[in-house]
């Protein structure tokens, strides 16, 4: 069981990480986008182009919640000492998760129907990035703790990804 709970640790960690990245290049660089464009252009962007960030990001999101929730489950009885730092990483990614339903579905709609004035778009795309960095420091936190627990048991030699087993005696 400790092979399978290393290997579902380890693809939540590269999924997280995989979240994570695309979170960081929204924030610094399609952000950074957005406040450097008149309100009628990132409007018009929002409406040409925003489709692609759901099509990309929600399975993402979905991929990292499951396999860390998952990883989590399975470290329950068989590593005890994983619990913590792998309930910490399942929760920030849970709450990294129900941002979108707290806060950006109706951000998005707003800016994609265009039911904001020109005039709120500055005040709007700020608010928008806050909530963004918040649910991006989640994301990263959920890796840092999973990447934490999966060096933790490498290094204290629980098991290996890399060993087909451990060696045994023939007495």
């Amino acid at each position: 069981m400790s092979n399978i709970a290393q290997i579902l640790n380890l693809l939540s960690v590269v999924s997280l990480s995989l979240f994570s990245g695309a979170f960081l290049f929204i924030a610094v660089v399609i952000i950074g986008f957005w406040q450097a464009v008149e309100p009628e252009v990132f409007l018009s962007w929002m409406s040409d182009h925003f489709y692609r960030f759901p099509a990309l990001m929600v399975p993402l999101n979905m991929i990292a919640l499951l396999l860390t929730i998952t990883s989590f489950g399975t470290v329950w009885k068989s590593r005890p000492n994983s619990r913590i730092s792998l309930g910490i990483s399942a929760v920030c990614i849970f709450v990294c998760t129900i941002t979108y339903p707290i806060y950006f579905a109706g951000a998005n709609a707003e800016f994609l129907n265009r039911s904001i004035e020109l005039s709120q778009i500055k005040d709007a795309i700020h608010t928008w990035e806050i909530w963004h960095w918040v649910r991006t420091g989640l994301s990263i936190v959920a890796l840092t703790f999973a990447s934490w627990d999966l060096l933790f048991t490498m290094n204290r030699g629980d098991s290996s990804l890399f060993a087909a087993d451990k060696p045994t005696s023939i007495i």
